[in-house]
C-alpha cells in the first residue's frame, strides 16, 4: 500500500481510518451510497467510547480519593481511641504499618500510571 501515509512510531493509531478525501468519498459514494454515514457512525461510536472511557478514569480517580481519605479518617479515629482507652502504646504499629501501606499504595499507583 504504497499510496498510504504511515504514521510516525510515537503516535497511537485509532481504530477508525481517518476520512477520505474528497474525490475518494466520490468514488465510495459511488460503489457504496452508505459507506460514509457507516464510517461516520463507527467515528460517532469511537467518540462515545473514549467518552465513557474518561467518565471511567473519571470514577476511578475520585475512588481512590475517597478510599485514601476514608483510610486517613479510619486510622485517626483508631489512634483517638486508642488513647482515649490508654493502649496507645499497643496500637502504635497497627496504625503506622497502615499509613505506610496506604502511601505504598496511593503511590504505587501514581508511579504506574505515570
Amino acid at each position: 500500500m504504497p499510496d498510504q501515509e504511515t504514521p510516525p512510531a510515537d503516535e497511537a493509531t485509532g481504530i477508525v481510518p481517518a476520512f477520505p478525501a474528497a474525490d475518494e468519498a466520490q468514488k465510495w459514494q459511488q460503489i457504496d451510497p452508505n459507506h460514509l454515514a457507516w464510517r461516520r457512525d463507527l467515528v460517532e461510536r469511537q467518540l462515545r467510547r473514549e467518552r465513557l472511557d474518561q467518565w471511567v478514569g473519571y470514577g476511578f480517580r475520585l475512588l481512590e480519593h475517597v478510599i485514601v481519605v476514608g483510610f486517613g479518617v479510619a486510622f485517626v479515629w483508631l489512634g483517638f481511641y486508642a488513647v482515649d482507652h490508654k493502649v496507645s502504646g499497643q496500637i502504635v504499629p497497627m496504625i503506622g504499618g497502615g499509613v505506610a501501606g496506604l502511601a505504598g499504595a496511593v503511590l504505587a499507583v501514581r508511579n504506574r500510571r505515570e
